[in-house]
């Protein structure tokens, strides 16, 4: 513990760039906003699982509640603080089976006929490696991209991450920045990136 509270400043910690150890730590000496630094963090992943899933918005709500549940009577006795992503996936997607095996259940007994093959919303398996780690994946460079400076943040999440495309003209008015200077901002970044991600995808 001594070693994890040296990686932090002791006054005011920015919690959304504490490691999920540190976080964890200090979820179990009772700091909520930690607790809720710990479930912003992951909330997009656990969310994915149902959604991948084919499972509504409102049962992926009602699995995102679940998991935080499971995670805060969970949190004292997990071996690997490191690994929490793999944890939340593993349980997100158990319990995407068992509503998914409820929603059978429901339309089954509100019907006499057989059931639509669209009521087998989740497949009754484990998630394939691939996919696993294709989740982790884009969990960690997510959570780089936020801990990037708020300059290269805001430009590659215009590059990137938003539905609609912006120009460069468009990049360079709202972030007051010269068109030829983007691309070479861009590739900074890309490399403050890099360095974040070394070692995690």
């Amino acid at each position: 513990m001594k070693n994890q509270a040296q990686a932090i400043p002791a006054t005011a910690p920015d919690f959304a760039h504490c490691d999920d150890r540190w976080l964890v730590s200090a979820c179990l000496e009772g700091d909520h906003s930690a607790w809720e630094a710990l479930i912003s963090r992951y909330q997009r992943l656990i969310y994915s699982i149902p959604l991948k899933s084919r499972l509504s918005y409102d049962d992926a709500a009602d699995i995102f509640q679940s998991v935080c549940l499971k995670l805060f009577e969970k949190l004292a006795t997990l071996r690997d603080h490191d690994k929490i992503s793999s944890w939340l996936i593993t349980t997100a997607t158990r319990e995407c089976w068992r509503v998914a095996a409820r929603n059978r259940r429901d339309a089954q007994s509100s019907s006499n006929s057989d059931s639509d093959p669209m009521t087998d919303i989740a497949a009754a398996a484990p998630l394939a490696d691939e996919l696993r780690e294709s989740l982790e994946r884009r969990h960690a460079v997510r959570q780089a991209v936020e801990s990037l400076p708020e300059r290269c943040r805001e430009l590659l999440t215009m590059l990137f991450y938003q539905a609609d495309e912006w120009s460069y003209a468009d990049i360079a008015k709202r972030m007051n920045m010269p068109v030829p200077s983007i691309g070479p901002t861009r590739a900074r970044c890309l490399e403050k990136l890099k360095k974040l991600l070394h070692g995690k995808v």
